[in-house]
């Protein structure tokens, strides 16, 4: 759809977990193996361009079987390819910052995902973006002709990026359309909301996924494989700090309405979800406090930072902050019986970095191949519809976060712990 050239340099590895091995230090031999579970990822070797479908039923029984002799005694790849793959066709909803700075250029990248249609308020913005991305004009839609995509073929799924507390109504109008939906995060502001989009999701037996970009991220699933396999014992404290001056008003993100809380339902999130993601637990304990300056004017609605402790069943304790009005600090450590691993930053869009180490030594996360976080998330979900299997981040996970982020203001107002079931 685009006709902006690609350099090699930007291809997109499909797995961050597939780099552990690389970016743990080990060997290039070393790194060749596939993590437990998953197969090693080939970004530097060519592969056939995929332009559309075919009719597998009329394979040759050579597809999927190593090219040659070499190929075969050394790791099986590459293999016979078969018909290429039709990409899956996206309507994207909210054509706002994030989605001209960073999803139109990572599904540039894409070799599984493609854009089928705009959805926006402002049909001159629709116009021009669409313009610029190769699609016809009477392919932008607004936010109410998000129903009639039922009866448009060319539009597999949704990919929503409006403000938090308009992501159900988008979503269940997809999903009830027939849509997969592919929703940032938070999933939504309220738990109501979050049931009415899952239950959405399974009567129409469609895809719902949360947009937690970082667990597609090479070194944090490099950090992930240390914990399981147990590197350095069991881990103990782990600290994570997300914060950031946010800007001026107005913006929907100082609105209480459309952001659904503060700086924890914007950036707070990541330490949160990030957290149970990686020690693979959910907290059974929480505790928090509030701050807020009463001279800037920017937080009459909402909290301008906040510090929370989760109590996980392992035993662990996370102390996190999140914060719209401080310097930009974004890193975690997670403190281990014989050792520790960190990232600083953690989870930007890029240039992340990290280390891991004992009392006699640090070691440098290796980077690996750059991998766009977001194309990495697209072309997730692409490959789970074309496979039919579960997605990474299921609306389930993201319920979860949204009724963690109402339980941490709980715990703050009431000024002490709240115990949740298991």
């Amino acid at each position: 759809m685009f006709s902006s050239p690609i350099s090699r340099r930007n291809a997109v590895a499909l797995s961050g977990s597939a780099l552990s091995a690389l970016a743990l230090g080990g060997s290039p031999a070393a790194a060749a193996q596939p993590p437990r579970g998953a197969q090693a990822q080939k970004p530097d070797k060519q592969v056939p361009p995929r332009v559309g479908g075919g009719d597998k039923s009329a394979h040759s029984p050579a597809v999927g079987k190593p090219v040659s002799q070499t190929a075969a005694v050394q790791e099986g790849e590459p293999k016979v390819p078969g018909p290429p793959e039709e990409k899956l066709r996206f309507a994207l909803v909210g054509l706002g910052k994030l989605m001209v700075e960073e999803i139109l250029p990572a599904l540039r990248l894409s070799t599984r995902c493609d854009i089928a249609a705009l959805v926006t308020g402002d049909r001159d913005k629709g116009n021009a973006i669409a313009e610029f991305v190769g699609l016809p004009r009477d392919r932008v839609f607004g936010y109410q002709d998000i129903p009639r995509f039922k009866d448009d073929a060319s539009i597999e799924a949704v990919y929503i990026a409006t403000p938090n507390s308009i992501h159900a109504r988008d979503a269940i109008a997809a999903l009830n359309a027939g849509k997969h939906v592919l929703c940032e995060k938070p999933m939504t502001t309220t738990v109501a909301d979050a049931d009415a989009m899952i239950a959405a999701a399974k009567a129409n037996d469609r895809k719902l996924m949360v947009a937690y970009r970082v667990h597609h991220e090479p070194l944090n699933n490099a950090v992930r494989t240390m914990l399981k396999e147990k590197r350095y014992g069991k881990p103990h404290f782990v600290t994570f700090d997300a914060c950031m001056d946010v800007g001026g008003s107005p913006q929907p993100r100082l609105s209480r309405q459309l952001n659904g809380g503060g700086s924890l339902f914007d950036i707070g999130i990541y330490a949160l979800n990030t957290t149970c993601w990686l020690l693979g637990e959910t907290p059974i304990e929480i505790s928090a406090m509030e701050r807020t300056s009463g001279d800037d004017k920017r937080f009459k609605e909402i909290e301008q930072s906040i510090a929370f402790h989760l109590r996980f069943p392992s035993g662990c304790i996370a102390t996190c902050t999140s914060s719209f009005g401080t310097a930009r600090v974004n890193r975690y450590r997670i403190v281990c019986e014989k050792g520790w691993m960190g990232m600083d930053p953690a989870t930007h869009y890029r240039g992340i970095r990290g280390e891991y180490g004992d009392d006699t030594q640090a070691i440098q996360l290796n980077k690996p191949e750059s991998v766009n976080q977001f194309t990495a998330e697209f072309e997730h979900l692409a490959k789970c519809i074309r496979e039919n299997k579960p997605v990474e981040s299921p609306g389930d996970e993201g319920r979860r976060d949204v009724e963690l982020m109402h339980q941490i203001y709980e715990a703050a107002a009431a000024g002490k712990s709240i115990k949740l079931s298991s």
